[in-house]
């Protein structure tokens, strides 16, 4: 897998590594319109952004190999 350090170009969900969060493991969060959050109850309901300087990389979830012959 390889992780990516700039910003997306493309708004959906990612698999993130976030500075400062005490679970210490990938979160899932949003990438829309330049900035990085989650929607509070969907898309289009409630945007939830975050400070993007905490974000410290990303993969998509297509990205991530799968078994063969999945």
């Amino acid at each position: 897998m390889n992780w990516h350090y700039d910003n997306p170009i493309v708004n959906k969900q990612y698999i993130c590594c976030v500075k400062g969060d005490s679970r210490r493991k990938p979160i899932t969060l949003d990438w829309y319109n330049g900035e990085w959050g989650t929607w509070s109850d969907g898309i289009g309901q409630g945007w939830l952004p975050l400070d993007t300087k905490q974000v410290v990389c990303y993969i998509g979830f297509d990205e991530i190999p799968m078994p063969e012959n999945w």
